[in-house]
């Protein structure tokens, strides 16, 4: 029986990260403790996991990348600590995400124990990935469960082998700029606080240069006074990555 103490990390500005990290957890432990790090205010706070811990981090996939956030995900120290990575992305690929993040948490003190490439609904293009994960991606995330259960428990661990560039060059997400509809607007400042990038200025201006377009502020908008005309971009997508691609584990 796993006795390892589970910490769970996500960075989810429009929710689907977040479900695929449920699904996976209640597989693994459903009473691992959550820790959103999706707002600026909780990537500052540090967090130390040991030998009797186990990281579970779930992030999605900006243009075949680790998203662009100021510190993201640089507050979590582990001590050879297992880790579990689950990347989500659109339906495209993940190209060099996962062996982008294992080797930024290996220079913080964890062993990529366990990982998996996820379908999730893309963010400019809802359609594509759509309620996924579904029940064929849950069979997939028990395995990923139950390997890395068996190995952790036989004192088993190591690195597994990932594909892609440690250390890729920046690729930019495609510039997405939003409009805001200044008779929905009530200045709230959801905006600001929950921008991840910290790109949302007081006065509710974008800096274009510090936006990742992760759509979080028009997710948290309680007044849906911020949109963003994806329509072409979906499109492309649309035609080029409509067929069904399947989670891979790397175990």
């Amino acid at each position: 029986m796993m006795d390892f103490h589970t910490t769970a990390v996500f960075f989810s500005p429009t929710g689907g990260t977040r479900r695929a990290l449920e699904c996976f957890l209640n597989q693994w432990d459903p009473q691992a403790v959550r820790v959103d790090a999706t707002c600026p205010p909780a990537r500052l706070e540090p967090v130390s996991l040991g030998v009797g811990d186990v990281l579970v981090l779930a992030f999605p996939v900006y243009a075949g990348r680790v998203p662009a956030a100021p510190g993201l995900f640089e507050n979590l120290h582990g001590e050879n600590t297992p880790c579990i990575l689950l990347a989500c992305y659109g339906n495209r690929h993940y190209d060099d995400a996962l062996a982008q993040l294992a080797f930024q948490l290996e220079g913080q003190g964890f062993v990529c124990a366990g990982a998996a490439a996820c379908i999730t609904p893309h963010t400019f293009a809802p359609d594509l990935g759509a309620g996924r994960p579904d029940a064929l991606d849950t069979e997939a995330l028990a395995r990923l469960a139950e390997t890395v259960r068996g190995r952790l428990n036989a004192g088993q661990v190591h690195s597994v082998q990932l594909p892609g560039e440690k250390t890729p060059a920046p690729k930019p997400a495609k510039p997405m700029p939003k409009t805001r509809d200044e008779n929905k607007c009530n200045r709230c400042g959801a905006c600001v606080r929950a921008c991840p990038a910290q790109a949302i200025g007081p006065d509710l201006h974008v800096d274009e240069c510090k936006c990742i377009h992760c759509m979080h502020c028009v997710a948290v908008c309680p007044a849906g006074a911020i949109q963003c005309d994806t329509s072409a971009l979906e499109a492309y997508l649309t035609e080029h990555f409509s067929s069904r691609r399947e989670v891979e584990l790397f175990l």
